[in-house]
C-alpha cells in the first residue's frame, strides 16, 4: 500500500473511531482487553481496506468488521475462562 492509502486509512479511523470504541466497550470489561480487541479490529480493517466497496457506506462496513472481530474475540475469551487451569 502506498502513503496515500495510509493517510486515507488514518483519516477514516479518526473520523469513525466512535464505532470501534462502542464495539470494544460493549464486549470487554477490562482496559487491557479493550486495547487488545481494538488492535485486532484495526488490524482486520487495515488488511481488508482494499476489499471495501465504495458503493456502501464506510461506517456500516467498518461496524460489521468490528462486530465480527469482537464476537470472535469474545468467544475465544469465554473458552479461556471456562477451561479449567492445569496445575
Amino acid at each position: 500500500m502506498n502513503k496515500t492509502t495510509e493517510i486515507e486509512f488514518s483519516q477514516l479511523m479518526n473520523q469513525h473511531k466512535g464505532i470501534i470504541y462502542k464495539v470494544v466497550n460493549s464486549y470487554c470489561q477490562h482496559h487491557n482487553d479493550r486495547q487488545d480487541l481494538a488492535q485486532e479490529i484495526l488490524t482486520a480493517l487495515w488488511l481488508s481496506i482494499d476489499k471495501y466497496d465504495s458503493e456502501y457506506k464506510f461506517s456500516t462496513w467498518m461496524y460489521r468488521i468490528a462486530l465480527n472481530i469482537a464476537i470472535s474475540y469474545y468467544r475465544k475469551d469465554s473458552k479461556r475462562q471456562d477451561s479449567p487451569s492445569i496445575n
